[in-house]
């Protein structure tokens, strides 16, 4: 029995989510049909990430167990052509049986784009926040950095979370004012403290070894709500401490967010 890693990259937009499910359109679902028509068989893919419905994934991990002789470029360059054209393979290689997407993961990164501008974009509204009340990037800044470490992050955890606990270590967290609002690049930015440029494209970068459903999207939230004075920089280790969901911000809409990178 051979495993196969794949790199992937989607746009969310059109699907209910990574996790397959009964009479709804996944990126799971979309991926494993194809597979058993080139290999004939039940593929179950095991991810890093079980992205939400409207996320977007520049680099999602995930592996697959077949008797295929199928060669690791030929599932890249066969899915790519049965796929439709909203999910890439970027990359198949064989690894080691036991090498797991979702349990070998040693960090995540992610990141979430907002367009802080009065008015909405007609190509950016699939991918970005439409938040039109200037931010103070400062502040938001300044309470990004309460969230590095290791913590009981509760107070930005889903209701629905299953996790055993709420533990978890953020190790990197960045917010850049962008001058190219391009998907999928290395976006450049401009000196801190210029304020939003004429786009008006905020990036936020976090990465983590691990992370509770919603937990970026709940952080993102809440940095907003700072941003826009609801709530002061201070007063986030507060919210942290606290642990309740109820003290912290909105959770941001999944559309403006897209896991960059998994690492092992």
């Amino acid at each position: 029995m051979r495993n196969i890693k794949l790199l992937i990259e989607y746009q969310g937009t059109n699907y209910k989510g990574w996790q397959i499910q009964q009479n709804l359109s996944t990126i799971q679902g979309a991926i494993q049909e194809k597979l058993k028509t080139l290999t004939g068989e039940e593929i179950e893919l095991t991810s890093a990430s079980r992205t939400d419905a409207g996320v977007h994934a520049l680099g999602q991990v995930a592996n697959f167990h077949t008797e295929s002789r199928i060669q690791p470029h030929s599932f890249q360059m066969g899915l790519n052509a049965l796929l439709p054209d909203d999910i890439v393979i970027k990359n198949a290689e064989e690894v080691l049986p036991d090498f797991n997407s979702r349990k070998n993961a040693k960090a995540k990164t992610y990141r979430y784009l907002i367009l802080n501008r009065p008015y909405p974009s007609a190509i950016y509204r699939n991918f970005s926040w439409h938040v039109f009340q200037k931010l103070d990037i400062d502040a938001m800044r300044k309470a990004a950095g309460y969230l590095i470490g290791k913590k009981d992050f509760t107070s930005f955890r889903a209701a629905e979370c299953d996790a055993p606990h709420s533990i978890r270590e953020i190790l990197f967290f960045s917010i850049k004012i962008l001058t190219s609002p391009i998907v999928g690049t290395d976006f450049k930015s401009v000196p801190r403290g210029t304020g939003c440029d004429k786009e008006g494209f905020i990036e936020l970068e976090v990465k983590g070894t691990a992370f509770l459903r919603h937990m970026v999207r709940i952080m993102v939230g809440t940095l907003v709500a700072i941003g826009k004075g609801k709530i002061e920089p201070n007063d986030f280790q507060a919210i942290i401490d606290a642990k309740d969901r109820r003290l912290a911000g909105m959770t941001a809409p999944p559309h403006g967010l897209f896991l960059k990178e998994v690492e092992y």
